[in-house]
C-alpha cells in the first residue's frame, strides 16, 4: 500500500495516543506522510496533558492503556471539548468497549490490528470533515443570530423613534449611481409620510450577475416601512446563502417571489407588497424577471422603441400558494429600464391612466434620462406633501466607455414633447 494520496485537511493536528511503541510509531509515520501535523502520547494521562496544553483537531487513541484507559480519557475530553473529534481503536473481540466508547461520544472506532491504513485515513478524513461542518454551522448560526439581533434592534428603533427609523431606512438603501460592469443603477425614493412603504435595492450576486427590486408595501408610515425591512432581510439572506452554499433561489425570480409570498402569508403581517424583481447576467446580456402584482408596468427602451413588461401576478403576502411567471429578456447595447411605483402616477396631471402611461413611455423612452431630472420637473425636492410614496429605479447600459449614450440635446433634459407639466 502506498501513501501517495494526500490529506484533504492540510495542517490539521492529530494526536495519537497508544501505549504500544510500534503501533504509535507506525500510525504517526503514516499520518505525517499523508500531510497531517502529528503528535503522540504513550497513555491516557500524558494524552490528556497534551490536550489541555494545546488541543489538537482530532484524537486517535487506543482503548486499553495503563494509568488511564481510552474510555476515561474520552469521557474527560468530551466533557471539556464536546466538538473535538475522537476516533478510538479497539482490539478484535472488544466490541463492548467500542460500543461504550461510541456512547461516551467517540466519533468512530477502528478495529486493531489495522491491516489497511487507508481505512484509518478515511476515518480521520470523515471525522475532520464533520468537525469542519459543525464549526461552519456554528459560525453561520452566530452570524445569523447577530444579524437577527441587529434587525430586531433596528425594528425597535423604528417603532420608538420615527426620526431614527428614517435614518435607518435611508442607510439600508443601496449606493446611488453605482455600476455593475456596463450597467448603471440610479434611483430616487420620496416618502409621503416620515417613513416610506416603497423600497429599492440593488446587490451583487456573483462576479457576473446582480439583482434588483422595487417594492411597494400597501399603506404608509411605520407599519409599511417595517415590512420593507423584512423584505430586504429576506433578499439579503438568500444572497448570503448563494455565496455560502450555492443556493440558486436568488437566481430564479419566480421561485424566490413564491417563497417570499409564503413567508409573508405565514407571518400574518396583515400587509402585502407588490414587487418587481430582476436578475441581470452581465456576461450574457440577459435579464430574468418576475412580477408580484407590481403596477405600473416597467418600461424598457432599446434605443428605438419603448415597451412595457406586462406580467400580471398577485401581490406577495396576499394569498398563500401564488405562482409567479418568469420572463427572460435579452438586453440591447443601448437601453434604459425604468421601474417605478404607482405613486408616480398620482403626481402626473394628465387626465386618465392612458394619458399618464403614454407620457411615461415618452419620458423614459430615450437613451439619456436621470432620476434627478424627474425630481426637478415634479418639484419633489421642495418638501411639498405628496399623496403616496414615490420610488423610481433606472438601469441604463453604457456605450462601452462607461457612459450612456446621449440623445444629442446637449443637456440631458426631457425630449421634445415629453416635458413634465408642473403640478398645480
Amino acid at each position: 500500500m502506498g501513501v501517495e494520496r494526500q490529506d484533504q485537511h492540510p495542517g490539521k493536528r492529530v494526536l495519537v495516543i497508544d501505549d504500544s511503541d510500534a503501533v504509535r510509531r507506525a500510525l504517526t509515520t503514516y499520518l505525517a506522510q499523508v500531510g497531517y501535523d502529528v503528535r503522540s502520547a504513550t497513555d491516557g494521562v500524558s494524552g490528556l496533558e497534551e490536550v489541555s496544553r494545546d488541543p489538537p483537531d482530532l484524537i486517535l487513541c487506543d482503548l486499553r492503556m495503563p494509568r488511564m484507559d481510552g474510555l476515561e480519557l474520552l469521557e474527560k475530553v468530551h466533557a471539556a471539548l464536546p466538538d473535538l473529534p475522537v476516533v478510538v481503536m479497539s482490539g478484535a473481540g472488544l466490541v463492548r468497549d467500542a460500543i461504550g466508547a461510541l456512547k461516551l461520544g467517540a466519533w468512530d472506532y477502528i478495529e486493531k490490528p489495522i491491516l489497511e491504513l487507508d481505512v484509518l485515513q478515511h476515518s480521520v478524513d470523515k471525522a475532520l470533515e464533520r468537525a469542519a461542518l459543525i464549526e461552519e454551522n456554528r459560525r453561520y448560526r452566530e452570524s445569523l443570530e447577530r444579524t437577527n439581533r441587529e434587525l430586531q434592534s433596528s425594528l425597535r428603533l423604528l417603532a420608538d423613534d420615527e426620526d431614527a427609523g428614517r435614518q435607518i431606512q435611508t442607510r439600508m438603501l443601496p449606493r446611488n449611481h453605482q455600476r455593475f460592469g456596463p450597467f448603471e443603477f440610479s434611483y430616487t425614493l420620496v416618502p409621503s409620510a416620515y417613513l416610506s412603504g416603497d423600497f429599492v435595492d440593488v446587490f451583487e450576486i456573483d462576479d457576473r450577475r446582480f439583482g434588483f427590486y422595487l417594492a411597494d408595501v400597501a399603506g404608509h408610515g411605520v407599519s409599511s416601512a417595517l415590512v420593507t425591512v423584512v423584505v430586504r432581510a429576506f433578499f439579503q439572506r438568500h444572497v448570503a446563502e448563494h455565496a455560502r452554499a450555492g443556493e440558486s433561489l436568488v437566481l430564479s425570480p419566480g421561485r424566490l417571489l413564491e417563497l417570499l409570498n409564503e413567508e409573508l402569508s405565514k407571518d400574518n403581517l396583515d400587509m402585502h407588497v407588490t414587487l418587481f424583481y430582476g436578475v441581470i447576467d452581465a456576461g450574457e446580456s440577459t435579464m430574468v424577471c418576475a412580477n408580484a402584482g407590481h403596477f405600473p408596468w416597467p418600461l424598457l427602451h432599446d434605443g428605438a422603441r419603448t415597451r412595457e413588461f406586462e406580467q400580471p401576478g398577485r401581490p406577495a403576502g396576499l394569498l398563500a400558494g401564488a405562482r409567479y411567471h418568469e420572463m427572460r429578456v435579452p438586453l440591447p447595447e443601448d437601453m434604459v429600464l425604468a421601474v417605478f411605483s404607482d405613486g408616480l402616477l398620482d403626481l402626473l396631471p394628465h387626465p386618465g391612466l392612458h394619458a399618464k402611461q403614454g407620457f411615461l413611455r415618452s419620458f423614459f423612452g430615450r437613451s439619456r434620462v436621470t432620476v434627478e431630472q424627474l425630481r426637478e420637473e415634479l418639484r419633489l425636492d421642495r418638501g411639498l406633501p405628496i399623496p403616496d410614496d414615490v420610488a423610481i429605479l433606472l438601469i441604463q447600459r453604457g456605450d462601452g466607455h462607461g457612459q450612456p449614450h446621449d440623445t444629442g440635446n446637449g443637456h440631458g433634459g426631457a425630449p421634445r414633447g415629453a416635458r413634465v407639466p408642473r403640478q398645480r
